[in-house]
């Protein structure tokens, strides 16, 4: 699906998905159009904070499916608040996945900007300089 197709579609499945995580019953189509809203909100929210420059990055990425579902359920559930003397956070899970998302995000990125790195010798190469800044933090304390 499109990011674009993302920000402004919600099929059956993305619906009963929600529902379940929000132990609603299928049958209760009561707040269908509330929680069609609240998975567009999340989805956006998480698109701008991620990037939208890789067309297909939320494609079957359940990283990017648990974290529409956290916020999703964090909205649904503090849906009425709206005194300024009581402040929900959101949950700190959600702060995990969406930087994972954005890591991932951002080598993909960095793959599309250096198509003659292989991602193996990326990773060697990572290796290795792990092993070089621990070798030199090691002289510098010694």
């Amino acid at each position: 699906m499109s990011i674009q197709e993302l920000r402004t579609t919600v099929t059956g499945d993305d619906l009963a998905q929600a529902k379940t995580s929000l132990r609603i019953d299928p049958d209760d189509t009561f707040d269908d159009v509330l929680i069609r809203m609240l998975i567009k909100t999340a989805r956006q929210d998480i698109i701008n904070q991620v990037g939208d420059k890789i067309d297909d990055f939320f494609d079957n990425n359940d990283v990017f499916t648990m974290a529409v579902l956290v916020e999703v359920g964090h909205l649904y559930n503090h849906r009425d608040s709206t005194s300024t003397q009581e402040e929900f956070e959101v949950p700190m899970v959600q702060y995990s996945l969406i930087n994972s998302l954005k890591d991932e995000y951002r080598y993909r990125m960095w793959l599309k900007d250096h198509p003659d790195q292989d991602a193996d010798e990326v990773a060697d190469d990572s290796a290795a300089g792990s092993d070089q800044n621990g070798q030199k933090g090691s002289e510098d304390n010694g």
